[in-house]
Order: structure tokens, then C-alpha cells, then sequence
């Protein structure tokens, strides 16, 4: 499927998104009309590798359909990205095992948890393995789970992580996704109880070999943060927006126009404007770098550095823009159901991944002055 038609494609499954999560409907899952049409439409294959049916798109048009999403549904948004991070990683397993897992690419929806807080133990070529993942967005409609495993060396030596993957009918899923935001991607918890995985369908975060020549597979895992970084990013757009729309009707107490007149509103808003304008550029210079540094399989520290620190600048802008607009829109914003309250909260929910943590603005900074991360 061509750039082109992927971003058409995009809009329409974000004006479908748009549609429901507007509605006052209270979900811990995205509407199956969703999950449908993101499947359909390959929007879960965008950063699959190519040779298992992947899109192979541009990481900037791949951020820009993220935005995007996230623009009409913050949850939306937010599973796309986590579907397509986790499908970028069957580049580390076997390829005849990611072949196994990818081999109805239409339909491919990969959820779970990449910390290592699960235990493996080795049984001949396989592992046996139980753990309890939280946090496993769009888990609900998946069809196969990860599960990042701490793995008991048989030889008595110190612990390694990697990242497992079993196909969902293995697992169960707790149900207690139960929070103020995001709360659509039905992140809830994912348990396992002694399966085997063959220690082929396993990979590495960090690291390790990758059989695919997909240039995402060049691209170390948390150097995808660009596409995380797209969520917050297009949900305090649609709450600037909304506001803009607002601000022409609001009028407060005791004044007799609208605050769209206001001189010191005009100037905070002019101010949010361009600081997500300029987030925006930043955010897409940085994925175009990454993208050209994986074309030739010289993905630098110091471009992982400024991926952190882009994430870094755009959960802070949005956190900024989220709180504006829900404050400038007065009482409107308090009553339900309210999309600037939506939004807020999706931020805020957002803003507690370990993508966002307050070290990560830290750390680019001196990985790149060339000191070693806290």
C-alpha cells in the first residue's frame, strides 16, 4: 500500500474514531468498529518488517498518521502505536517463528508488556515461563501477546531479560483497566501460568541480532519514541481546537464579549499555537533523521539521545496546552461529557510511560555530551 493511500486511509478510520469516542459512552476497549477498520486498513502493519507483509513507511508519514489518530481519539491513538512497536520486534525473533506469528499480516495484533517482570526458566530448546504484564494496551483484541521475562540461566549466572511471545489464547486477561484517562485502550493486566515458548520466538530490547532488512528493524526499541511522542501531540491540537472554536461563543461572567476578544487570551493562545507547531517540526525532523540513520544502519546514541529528548519536550508541551485550554474553557469544561476534559486526561494519562519519565530530557542531554545515563 502506497504513502499516499495510507494517509487517506488514516483519516477516514480517524473521522470513525472521532465519531464514537464522542459519544458518552464510558469504554475500557476501542469500539470493535476500530480495531476492524485499523486491521483492515494495515494501519497495524506500519511497522511490521516488509518481508512478513509490512508497509515499510517512512517514519515521519508514520508519525504523521499517529498524530492524527490521536487527534480524533487519544486511545486510538495510543493502540496503534503500541500495535506497531510490538510488531516491529518479530525482526529480533527467528524468522521462521516470525513468519509463524505473522502469517495472516491483516489481521496481526500483537499486545502485552516489554519489561522484564516475568520469570523463564530453560527446558531444552524452549522456555517455560509465568508472568503477570500490566498495562497491555489493546489487549481485549489481540490475537498474540509479549510478555518481557527475566530468564534463569541454566549455567547459575546472573539473570537476562528478553521478550516473549505466545499466542493469546494462552494467557488470560484481568480486567482492571480502571482510570481517569486513555481509558479506551483497555490496558489492562495480561497473565500467563507456565507455558512454553520456543527460546526462538524470543528477542531482545536492546541489542541483539536482526534478520530482517526492513529498516525499522534498525532501529533500536526506544528510539521509537517518536511514535509515543505523536499521542500527546495530536490530543492538545484537538483541545487547542476545540477551544478555538469555543472561545468565539464563551463569554464570562461580568464581560460582554467573548474571551476570543480577550488581548491576554489571544496572547497565551498565540503562545500554545506555536509551541505545538514548533513540537510538531521537531518531532518530524527528528523521525526523518532516524528514519535516514536506519536507511544505512547507523542508528548513533546521540540520535537515540535526541529521540528521548524530543519525547521529553512533547509531553511537556502537551501537558501545557491541555491544561490552558481546559482552563480557558471555564465551566464548559467541567460538564459531561466534555472533549477538553477527555483530553486532559488522556495526557495525563499518557504522561506517566516510562517514554515520558522526567530523566528522559536528562539523559539525551548527556548522552549527548558524552557522560553515561543516570
Amino acid at each position: 500500500m502506497t504513502s499516499p493511500h495510507l494517509a487517506s486511509t488514516s483519516i477516514r478510520v480517524a473521522e470513525i474514531a472521532r465519531a464514537l469516542a464522542d459519544q458518552p459512552i464510558d469504554r475500557d476497549e476501542l469500539p470493535a468498529e476500530v480495531v476492524a477498520e485499523l486491521r483492515a486498513t494495515g494501519l497495524y502493519r506500519l511497522c511490521l518488517p516488509a518481508e512478513l507483509g509490512g508497509h515499510s513507511l517512512p517514519l515521519p508519514e508514520t508519525v504523521s498518521i499517529i498524530e492524527r489518530l490521536s487527534y480524533a481519539d487519544g486511545s486510538t491513538g495510543w493502540c496503534t502505536v503500541v500495535a506497531n512497536v510490538s510488531a516491529s520486534l518479530l525482526a529480533g525473533v527467528a524468522e521462521s517463528e516470525a513468519r509463524l506469528i505473522a502469517a495472516d499480516p491483516e489481521s496481526l495484533l500483537i499486545a502485552g508488556g516489554f519489561p522484564p517482570i516475568g520469570q523463564a526458566e530453560q527446558v531444552g530448546d524452549s522456555y517455560r515461563l509465568s508472568g503477570r504484564w500490566p498495562f497491555a494496551s489493546g489487549c481485549l483484541t489481540a490475537d498474540w501477546f509479549l510478555g518481557g521475562v527475566m530468564v534463569a540461566p541454566v549455567d547459575g549466572g546472573a539473570p537476562a531479560p528478553r521478550v516473549a511471545f505466545f499466542p493469546a489464547s494462552e494467557a488470560r486477561i484481568i480486567r482492571n483497566w480502571d482510570v481517569i484517562g486513555l481509558r479506551a485502550t483497555g490496558s489492562h493486566d495480561v497473565a500467563a501460568e507456565q507455558i512454553t515458548v520456543p527460546m526462538r520466538r524470543t528477542t531482545t530490547l536492546f541489542g541483539g541480532p536482526r534478520w530482517s532488512n526492513d529498516p525499522i528493524a534498525a532501529i533500536p526499541f526506544f528510539a521509537l519514541s517518536p511514535l509515543l511522542a505523536a499521542v500527546p501531540l495530536g490530543i492538545a491540537q484537538r483541545a487547542v481546537d476545540e477551544l478555538g472554536q469555543l472561545a468565539t461563543t464563551r463569554v464570562p461572567l461580568g464581560q460582554r464579549q467573548s474571551i476570543a476578544h480577550d488581548p491576554a487570551f489571544q496572547d497565551q493562545l498565540g503562545t500554545v499555537l506555536a509551541r505545538l507547531g514548533a513540537l510538531r517540526a521537531y518531532l518530524l525532523d527528528s523521525a526523518d533523521t532516524l528514519w535516514h540513520s536506519a536507511l544505512t544502519g547507523a542508528v548513533t546514541p546521540p540520535i537515540q539521545a535526541s529521540t528521548s529528548m524530543v519525547a521529553a519536550e512533547a509531553i511537556e508541551t502537551a501537558l501545557a496546552a491541555v491544561h490552558f485550554a481546559h482552563r480557558a474553557g471555564g465551566t464548559t469544561s467541567i460538564r459531561n461529557p466534555s472533549v477538553l476534559t477527555r483530553c486532559l486526561n488522556d495526557v495525563l494519562a499518557a504522561s506517566r510511560h516510562a517514554v515520558f519519565r522526567p530523566t528522559a530530557r536528562r539523559n539525551a542531554a548527556r548522552a549527548l555530551l558524552g557522560l553515561p545515563l543516570d
